[in-house]
């Protein structure tokens, strides 16, 4: 039987249709063979061509598989925690807050290395000793716990898989899906502090909000080295909000401050989202006062200095910072301490000036103009205060009467607008706690105004318990 036209037709227009639609498929479905584009060049290798302050950070980048680099030292480190001395430190921080009231939680997160550890080529993976340091940032994390600190354990994320990096490719920071894991497993813990169940309840979702795009830190002193290029990595991004946004409360905030405050460096920014996802896995406000480009001091620093905190200080205080900080730096410790203390606010001042600064160096304290004080450098602090707020650094020299001295360069960061305040402690350790304070001379900050003054003070420490015990150990 002949087939009618119109079936005819009918079969060649479905065919010809089958093969459009076929066409088009393709057309959405591309195949592309991917190759590596690019390896690191000789002097990515050799350390003495990390110059500046900020490429011996990376000290040296080695190519890893699937466009992966990573850092030979603070990537593959097996040493974690700090120093005696820093663990005192540590704890004398803890007791302060404790004292006010707060509960501090430290988030130590865990290294590129112990996390990302596949990603190494066989050589590297066979050179890194991912048992030692697995061992030994635990063992970190266990002396936190022991000075009375709260300490969530991340080691598992070490032996996580998941589809979503941790860690961007070429970059030291977590992802968001990096940030949402670890603040999954921060909530646990802060759930565990007494009183948490009486903070007031909010309820957070979160949703994603586009891509971020990342050239990342490693490819940038990866491109400063070698003049290599590689493709801008992007992952999703998300963002956290109250629930019921309709709600008053959402738009305005509540008449209280947050019961909990996020402190720390970078990675507790907005980008990834750290502080939401807390909001959202805790079911409560938590005051993101962390900041990039402040390290491991620069946001605790503003914030124990800030109204907010004197006034009316957090239950809960989470502290997050990574391994490659200095716990045991003295100048930062001594800065802290006499931050949390309020410098010498509602102190009695031993010694006082305000002075307009000229260019060079500026007496601004003496000891001895009408009395000769016992002021040994284990028991006072100093209180600077700048007329103009944004001095972001001082350069000091600090005299005793025996004719030491100390040169001192306090910093705040350049990310943030911040209140031209400083106030350290006089050293304390061993060998310079006796020595008695002569003086303090001030070098007027470069680019500063002509009639910048400064408020100087010096006040005793306050003298609670718990930092006497601190102390006693220090000098041990």
């Amino acid at each position: 039987m002949t087939p009618s036209p119109f079936k005819l037709l009918s079969l060649s227009m479905a065919c010809a249709l089958s093969s459009t639609a076929l066409q088009a498929e393709e057309r959405q479905a591309p195949q592309y063979q991917v190759e590596d584009c690019c390896s690191l060049c000789p002097a990515a290798h050799d350390a003495s061509r990390y110059t500046s302050n900020y490429m011996k950070n990376f000290v040296t980048l080695l190519d890893a598989d699937e466009g992966w680099l990573f850092r030979s030292v603070e990537d593959l480190r097996t040493e974690f925690g700090t120093s005696e001395v820093g663990y005192r430190r540590l704890k004398e921080l803890r007791d302060g807050l404790k004292q006010r009231g707060v509960e501090l939680v430290v988030v130590y997160q865990p290294t590129r290395g112990l996390v990302n550890r596949d990603k190494l080529r066989p050589a590297d993976y066979q050179r890194f000793d991912y048992d030692k340091a697995l061992r030994n940032y635990r063992q970190a994390l266990n002396r936190f716990e022991q000075l009375g600190i709260w300490v969530p354990d991340l080691s598992g994320l070490t032996d996580e898989h998941s589809e979503q990096d941790f860690y961007f490719r070429r970059d030291q920071h977590w992802t968001p899906y990096g940030a949402e894991r670890t603040a999954r497993l921060v909530a646990e813990t802060i759930k565990r502090i007494p009183g948490f169940e009486d903070i007031p309840r909010k309820e957070f979702v979160t949703q994603r909000v586009g891509l971020m795009g990342k050239t990342g830190t490693m490819q940038n002193v990866a491109s400063q080295l070698c003049g290599t290029g590689y493709a801008v990595q992007y992952v999703d991004q998300f963002i956290t909000e109250p629930k019921d946004a309709s709600d008053g409360d959402a738009l305005f905030g509540d008449e209280s401050s947050p019961r909990i405050t996020l402190v720390g460096t970078s990675h507790s920014g907005k980008n990834y989202n750290f502080g939401g996802f807390l909001e959202e896995y805790l079911g409560t406000d938590v005051l993101n006062a962390a900041f990039p480009g402040g390290g491991l001091e620069g946001a605790m620093l503003e914030y124990l200095g800030s109204e907010s905190f004197q006034n009316d200080p957090p239950q809960i205080l989470i502290w997050e910072f990574s391994p490659l900080y200095d716990l045991a730096s003295d100048k930062i410790h001594r800065q802290l301490m006499a931050t949390l203390n309020n410098g010498c606010a509602g102190q009695t001042e031993l010694l006082s000036s305000e002075k307009r600064l000229h260019p060079g160096s500026n007496e601004v304290l003496v000891n001895g103009k009408n009395k000769l004080l016992t002021l040994a450098g284990n028991r006072h602090q100093l209180d600077l205060r700048f007329s103009d707020p944004s001095v972001k650094r001082v350069d000091a020299t600090i005299w005793y009467l025996n004719g030491r001295r100390e040169q001192i360069k306090l910093e705040k960061p350049n990310t943030v607008d911040t209140d031209g305040r400083f106030a350290v402690e006089l050293r304390d350790e061993p060998g310079w706690g006796d020595e008695n304070f002569f003086a303090l001379e001030i070098e007027k900050p470069a680019d500063s105004d002509d009639d910048l003054k400064v408020q100087a003070s010096l006040c005793q420490r306050p003298t609670g318990a718990a930092q006497q015990v601190a102390r006693h150990g220090a000098d041990d």
